[in-house]
């Protein structure tokens, strides 16, 4: 028991107390403070607003289905991170095991169509063999995280 509580319970004395007098008392000390939880996800010039659900890149706004808002914000949640397929069955779809079908990629493509412009820079970007990026940064995929570790691996399994 902390100490707050214990000074609040002599307070009161040795007299029998009602609940209607224990809870106000306490109240203050049991309660917790609550951490303001974040409301809109940005990368780049790309914001998702997750109360209103909906996004937009720069002033334009994006009109996303259902699927392809949760895509997005797993995507910007871990943007520059190298995202395989059987990690999106798994986190987006909520699928036990990876099925043999090009559902990803379908999605994938609806997706890229609305985030990336025809005169924008593109943000989402296929690692050929790898999986799927998410990044506000023209870079190299040599240079991204996590893809270096997964190319190192291939690396090592074709050495034998």
């Amino acid at each position: 028991m902390s100490s707050h509580i214990r000074r609040e319970m002599d307070s009161l004395g040795k007299r029998p107390l009602s609940i209607v007098i224990i809870i106000p008392r306490m109240e203050p000390c049991v309660r917790l403070p609550v951490e303001p939880r974040e409301t809109m996800l940005r990368v780049g010039s790309l914001e998702l607003d997750l109360i209103d659900r909906t996004a937009k890149r720069g002033n334009r706004p994006i009109d996303l289905r259902p699927r392809e808002f949760q895509l997005l914000k797993y995507m910007m949640e871990r943007s520059d991170q190298v995202l395989t397929c059987a990690n999106l069955i798994k986190d987006v779809w909520h699928f036990n095991f990876v099925p043999e079908t090009n559902r990803v990629n379908v999605h994938m493509g609806r997706l890229r169509s609305k985030v990336d412009g025809p005169n924008e820079v593109p943000m989402i970007r296929n690692v050929r063999g790898e999986g799927f990026v998410l990044s506000a940064t023209p870079a190299l995929a040599k240079n991204l995280p996590g893809l270096r570790g997964a190319q190192a691996e291939r690396a090592d399994s074709n050495k034998f």
